[in-house]
């Protein structure tokens, strides 16, 4: 049986080992992203670019051609990855009757409904991750005693997600594009989007 004192050093030396190993991995999947975009980086970036140009020819329709939408935002971001990550995004608000735990256990309640999806480099060759997200915040009223969140149960009934999929780089086409945007502008919901079962990664939620 070993000592307390060995044991509590072998937890110590773990300790130490842990970062070394994930920082291992990490430079791994980012060597495996930089290969993967030196292949496919003229694909991806065309396909990029043809999706931000049909959001800029959808933001730039008069207002009552934008109903529920207003704006869509299209930007790279930086990421630790350095996996040329890009997001897609828009909003719609609306009202919705839920349940509530206080009288008169009904209200109206005020909603903003964001559509996102994200791209960037796998470190899968020929892959692309997609992520799309779909949440809804509730808007929240201060309270006249304290001035904070008033916090309220409320059974809405919205489904949010968060999704992950892998797709092949060379798949994707101006079809692909319109559709995305179908769903960023509301136009359509989550099954209009390309992607499926078999392009299924992980949830996140």
């Amino acid at each position: 049986m070993s000592h307390w004192l060995e044991d509590a050093e072998r937890d110590e030396q773990r300790k130490k080992q842990k970062p070394l190993k994930e920082s291992a991995k990490i430079q791994d999947k980012m060597f495996r992203i930089k290969q993967n975009y030196e292949v496919n980086h003229e694909a991806y970036l065309a396909f990029i670019n043809r999706l931000q140009e049909i959001c800029e020819r959808a933001n730039n329709l008069p207002a009552e051609k934008k109903e529920p939408w207003n704006h869509i935002d299209a930007k790279a971001k930086e990421s630790k990855l350095e996996n040329h990550l890009y997001y897609f995004s828009t909003n719609q608000r609306f009202e919705k009757r839920v349940i509530t735990k206080s009288f008169p256990f009904v209200k109206n309640q005020h909603y903003k409904n964001i559509r996102v999806a994200y791209f960037s480099i796998s470190k899968e060759m020929g892959k692309v991750e997609v992520e799309i997200k779909e949440d809804f915040l509730a808007k929240t009223r201060l309270s006249a005693d304290d001035n904070s969140q008033e916090k309220e149960w409320i059974d809405d009934g919205l489904k949010r997600m968060d999704m992950i999929f892998l797709y092949d780089i060379t798949d994707f086409d101006k079809e692909h594009a319109l559709k995305i945007l179908d769903w960023l502008v509301f136009k359509e919901d989550f099954k209009s989007l390309p992607f499926r079962e078999e392009h299924f990664k992980y949830k996140k939620f």
